[in-house]
Formats: structure tokens, C-alpha cells, sequence
């Protein structure tokens, strides 16, 4: 599990120019989990 939110940390920080400043530890682990999806579906394209 913390693979992934590494990995979010990573992407948020990749796409900070979106506007995005999600503070993950006020995240539920289903938001966490969409919001990580997002972004790597935005990282492969």
C-alpha cells in the first residue's frame, strides 16, 4: 500500500501546475485511491 502513496506524493508533485494541493493524510483511502488513478491515467498519456 505505501507503493502507491509514494507514488501519489510523486504525481502530485509531477502535476502541482493543475491546481492540485490535496493534503493525502485528510483523504479517505477511496479518494487517495481516485485521485492516484487520475493521475496516472494523466502520467501515460
Amino acid at each position: 500500500m505505501n507503493n502507491w502513496l509514494s507514488g501519489l506524493e510523486t504525481l502530485l508533485a509531477r502535476f502541482s501546475h493543475l491546481g492540485i494541493n490535496a493534503d493525502i493524510s485528510s483523504l479517505t483511502l477511496s479518494e487517495a485511491w481516485g485521485l492516484y488513478r487520475f493521475l496516472t491515467r494523466l502520467a501515460d498519456d
